[in-house]
């Protein structure tokens, strides 16, 4: 069985818990990412949001998911309807251009094709650090269930520290 094949559930690294509250995100900036989602499919959309110290969020950076030509050079046999890859040099420019701005990174937001709004074990690896903390500190990690109808749900995935892992809310 591919790793397609197999129930969402199974390859949930992170899932929504239902005893967690509701995320709240600026509406205008989660209508430009669901609008993403949408125009993306059916590939996954990714970007970034930056806002401020206090971590609201404030910006919608689109970014270029470059899966499938990592699968064409062989680095990667997940094309971009089934993960993503944002492009290094738009990476870097996006987050200088937040710094600049007096920005910072907020939320890295992907979407999932065809499936479920859930923290993969391929974007739980994308992630985190060898040292098994997340890459971009303070930053969540939203995940937008799309599918051609449209945007059917989104969950945020923030780092809980004394967990050592992501946890789940779902976005309204």
């Amino acid at each position: 069985m591919s790793d397609s094949d197999q129930p969402w559930e199974e390859r949930a690294a992170a899932r929504v818990e239902e005893t967690l509250s509701a995320a709240e995100l600026p509406r205008e900036l989660l209508l430009e990412v669901f609008q993403h989602a949408r125009e993306c499919y059916p590939e996954e959309c990714c970007g970034l949001l930056t806002g401020t110290d206090r971590g609201d969020p404030v910006r919608v950076i689109r970014c270029s998911n470059v899966q499938s030509a990592r699968v064409a050079r062989g680095e990667s046999v997940l094309d971009a309807r089934r993960a993503f890859w944002i492009d290094e040099q738009e990476l870097l420019n996006a987050l200088r251009g937040a710094e600049q701005r007096g920005e910072r990174l907020v939320v890295v937001y992907h979407s999932h094709v065809d499936t479920a709004a859930y923290l993969s074990f391929t974007d739980l690896e994308g992630a985190l650090g060898p040292d098994g903390r997340p890459i971009y500190e303070g930053a969540a990690q939203l995940v937008v269930s799309v599918q051609e109808s449209g945007v059917q749900a989104a969950a945020l995935f923030e780092w809980d520290e004394s967990a050592r892992r992501f946890r789940g809310r779902a976005v309204r």
